[in-house]
């Protein structure tokens, strides 16, 4: 394992001594009589294929993940969504009451909850705030974190950030990750990359030792109610790490792994990639559409599948939509963002009802 990950590592993780699930000691194969698990023989009409525990991490699913992604199959490791790699990679880097996390805000709320969870403290490092768009402040990052007595473990880094939707300059987050090395880990959670026209991280992995990327199939490919994402690091002991020390036994559903090799067939992909392009272009339509609304005051520029809109008497209009049955995200209250609304991008028509909603409040003042 590579230094700049072993050292930073939680003692006892390097120590303690994994778990090998029935799943792990034999491929499954329709070819073997699996007596080895406690599972039940007999399946119920219509749920046929899941009497038995899925492969832990199923190989033909890691290739498509790698060919995805343009990494090696060893260099992944497949969680439920991107939510249990940050609660995992807390747990592994953190060691309860002592280290620390770095935070952007605004950024992505789960990362704090499941540090103080631990718990670890979290250390804000705000984004800057100008021009109407916001950026990584690389220079207050590098000091909060490489200081020798910080004790910050983790550097979360969401790009395209949300709720902002901005992209950050990647030189930034290179030159913040190499600053930091042996230091801290760079996370950087690509959640909405595809949404964006900036290039993975994923091809500069190899000169980027502490930088690890999170993924996931939840946006970009409709299969939120699945729960299918990934962490990648180009530290295959790393990798094996987490597989067998710090996921839970099976963290697959079975139907989730049949649902993602369904995605990654080629006729599913050029199927989803229309459906990204329509978010894009109903994404270009809408902000002039939401401009000329007298309460809009600002519309962040996004790499999304949402807009960050800020408004006046936002948190109004906010309770005006949910009685309408617009159900949308509510930052009115929170720093660098006051007065904002996050917008996801639905279908044209219920853009339009958003729309309409926002006109029929206006006449209300």
């Amino acid at each position: 394992m590579h230094e700049t990950i072993k050292n930073l590592i939680r003692t006892h993780f390097s120590e303690m001594e994994g778990y090998v699930s029935a799943g792990m000691e034999m491929k499954k194969s329709a070819q073997k009589i699996f007596l080895n698990a406690n599972e039940n023989p007999y399946t119920l009409p219509g749920l046929e294929n899941y009497n038995r525990y899925p492969q832990p991490q199923p190989e033909d699913l890691l290739k498509a993940y790698g060919t995805h992604y343009g990494v090696a199959p060893d260099k992944i490791v497949m969680t439920r969504g991107a939510d249990e790699a940050i609660a995992v990679l807390v747990r592994v880097f953190c060691e309860p009451g002592r280290d620390k996390i770095l935070i952007c805000p605004p950024t992505f709320g789960i990362y704090a909850v499941d540090a103080h969870a631990m718990p670890a403290q979290v250390v804000e490092a705000p984004l800057l705030k100008k021009n109407g768009t916001f950026s990584l402040d690389s220079e207050n990052i590098i000091k909060a974190a490489s200081d020798d007595d910080s004790n910050v473990k983790i550097v979360f880094l969401c790009n395209p950030n949300n709720p902002s939707g901005t992209s950050f300059d990647q030189e930034k987050i290179i030159e913040i990750a190499k600053a930091l090395e042996g230091k801290a880990i760079v996370i950087v959670d690509e959640t909405y990359a595809e949404f964006s026209k900036q290039e993975s991280l994923c091809e500069q992995l190899e000169a980027l030792p502490n930088v690890i990327i999170l993924r996931t199939l939840s946006k970009s490919f409709s299969l939120a109610g699945l729960r299918m994402g990934s962490l990648i690091c180009n530290d295959t002991d790393f990798i094996k790490l987490v597989q067998t020390k710090a996921l839970e036994t099976y963290p697959l559903p079975q139907a989730s792994v049949d649902a993602a090799l369904h995605v990654f067939k080629p006729e599913i992909q050029t199927i989803a990639q229309e459906n990204i392009d329509k978010i894009l272009a109903e994404r270009s339509r809408y902000i002039p559409l939401l401009e000329q609304s007298k309460l809009v005051q600002h519309i962040y520029p996004s790499d999304a599948n949402f807009l960050l809109v800020e408004m006046k008497k936002a948190h109004d209009f906010y309770k005006f939509a949910a009685q309408k049955n617009l159900i949308l995200r509510n930052f009115s209250d929170k720093a660098l963002i006051e007065n904002c609304l996050r917008i996801s991008i639905g279908t044209p028509e219920q853009n339009d009802l958003v729309l309409a909603a926002l006109k029929e409040f206006e006449n209300t003042l």
